[in-house]
């Protein structure tokens, strides 16, 4: 603004300075005619006095140093001329300054001499015998006097200028000074000119709906901030040159990312699917967790603006679908053992082509396979029914009695496996479903007899320990491998498939005793040794103060 001020006063003020020098020595000239032209007129008024009383006589006496006087009788001819022979001179009748004279008693012409650059002016005066008396003078042209005073001319115009700039300056800051120093979060408080006021009043009000607009923001900002931080899903902002423009905390502990770190490139990988316009998804691993990223583009009037990507934890998810695949996988398996081995004994007697010394022994192998196969049936009925968390009856029970009556309908296959069954049985209540915590007795009881080494033993010990109940089921058998001890618990997981074929297990017990276990709010450790044995230990909340019989 102030060099839109300072260059158009310093123009103007110019322009009138130049226009002023211009018009003053117009003026001047014009004056200067006109002064010569009265000094003339009084010359040919003295000259036509002195002709007009002593004729010839006077006009000879008479010195006209810087001007040229003409005498010119009533014809025209030139009787006298106190710079040129008259002889030579012709017949001055016509012209202008004479003729008008003779006619109207004066006068006056002009004459340029381009050559010279001169201007002769006339002054012609008429006598009582009505000839003439011619005065003139000759001076230098208005633009050779001007060419002559041009380097004065050219000083003054260089001090007008400095001058012209030195106004501008002065006018331009006293112009934009009350502007500069004007508080525009307070304009209305500002000793600014009157003529602005209508402005300054819309800036107010707009400084005033500026400032609810951003506290609305920034409540707004912190509402988001509120929200994301409290996610537990990872939230990204990133504009087209993948800078990350925001993101929550969560962030950081699913990718170990932060706001000032470049995007991974397997993160990239994924976004860049569908070119970012569409929306993207995919799997990345970080310490041994899979993450989920969902990637959608930001628009703005069908621009693309930047993508936003939603982090979320799915190794859950991600564990329990592989598990399920597993599971439907491992059970088509389980099943078509069990049965291939009923048809094929079944299709051979059905033939006739078994002896007749042999057929009991293919009845019983249907009858075993048959017998396995409704005891797999009954593990997965009993899994799924334990997986889809339903609520089981609690009573106040003697954590005893269900592990009596496991040993009770175990003891027959300890016989027959030659292992020796040890208790140690205290009285200790609990709050728990009785039949969750015999099938968590059984399968454990069970599971130490078919994996234990021949004339082995299991000890199984029922206990209050620290305002915990305790059931503990120690053998002395295989044992179980360091690497396979995480998995034990996994649906159809078998250490030793050969031999959990030959005893006959289904590989889900334990994936039962692990659910029922969680059923019954508990926890399960375990302890094992390959070669050695291995110690299955439950713990349970014991009975709660005031619990009675039908608590639930």
């Amino acid at each position: 603004m102030f060099k839109k001020i300072f260059r158009a006063s310093f123009l103007l003020t110019s322009l009138v300075l130049l226009f002023a020098v211009l018009l003053s020595a117009i003026v001047l000239s014009i004056d200067f005619d006109h002064t010569e032209m009265s000094a003339l007129a009084s010359q040919a008024d003295l000259a036509a006095s002195g002709v007009n009383t002593s004729g010839k006589k006077y006009i000879k006496n008479l010195k006209g140093e810087n001007y040229r006087i003409t005498w010119i009788n009533s014809k025209g001819k030139v009787l006298y001329d106190n710079e040129e022979n008259p002889k030579k001179m012709g017949n001055h009748s016509r012209r202008e300054e004479v003729a008008e004279a003779m006619k109207k008693g004066t006068g006056t012409s002009e004459r340029y001499s381009t050559t010279l650059s001169t201007v002769t002016m006339y002054y012609a005066e008429r006598l009582n015998d009505g000839g003439v008396i011619r005065i003139a003078i000759t001076r230098n042209s208005f633009w050779r006097i001007l060419v002559r005073f041009l380097s004065p001319l050219l000083l003054i115009m260089l001090l007008s200028v400095l001058v012209s700039w030195f106004l501008a300056k002065t006018i331009s800051q006293t112009i934009v000074k009350p502007l500069n120093e004007m508080d525009l979060d307070k304009p209305l408080e500002s000793n600014a000119y009157d003529e602005i006021k209508p402005l300054l009043t819309r800036l107010d009000s707009q400084n005033k709906q500026i400032a609810d607009q951003m506290e609305q923001l920034h409540h707004r900002e912190k509402e988001l901030k509120t929200v994301t931080d409290a996610m537990l899903e990872g939230l990204i902002l990133i504009d087209l040159d993948d800078q990350i423009l925001l993101s929550n905390p969560a962030v950081v502990s699913l990718l170990g990312l932060h706001d000032t770190d470049p995007l991974p490139d397997d993160v990239k990988e994924i976004i860049d699917k569908n070119s970012r316009l569409a929306h993207a998804e995919g799997i990345v691993e970080r310490n041994g967790r899979n993450i989920q990223i969902s990637a959608s583009p930001i628009t703005s009037r069908k621009i693309l603006k930047g993508t936003s990507i939603l982090v979320v934890d799915v190794t859950e998810e991600y564990h329990e679908e592989q598990v399920r695949r597993e599971f439907t996988a491992n059970v088509s398996h389980e099943l078509k053992t069990p049965l291939q081995s009923i048809m094929g004994s079944a299709e051979l007697l059905e033939n006739h082509l078994v002896k007749e010394e042999d057929r009991d022994s293919f009845y019983k192998k249907i009858h075993e396979s048959s017998a396995q196969l409704l005891t797999l049936i009954d593990d997965i009925i009993r899994l799924s029914h334990l997986d889809e968390n339903q609520r089981f009856e609690e009573i106040k029970l003697n954590l005893k009695s269900p592990v009596t009556e496991a040993l009770e309908a175990l003891q027959s296959s300890a016989d027959r496996h030659g292992v020796k069954l040890e208790t140690n049985l205290s009285d200790t209540m609990i709050l728990a479903n009785f039949r969750l915590v015999y099938e968590i007795a059984y399968n454990l009881i069970d599971n130490s007899i078919r994996y234990n080494k021949e004339k082995g033993k299991t000890k199984i010990t029922v206990k209050e320990h620290r305002g915990q109940a305790i059931l503990q089921v120690a053998d002395t058998g295989i044992g179980i491998p360091q690497e396979a001890q995480n998995r034990i618990f996994e649906r159809f997981y078998r250490v030793d498939k050969s031999h959990s074929r030959k005893t006959g297990g289904t590989g889900l017990g334990l994936s039962i005793v692990k659910h029922a276990v969680q059923q019954c709010h508990g926890t399960i450790r375990l302890e094992s040794e390959l070669g050695k044995g291995s110690t299955f230990t439950v713990i349970f909340p014991t009975l709660p103060a005031g619990a009675d019989d039908n608590s639930k």
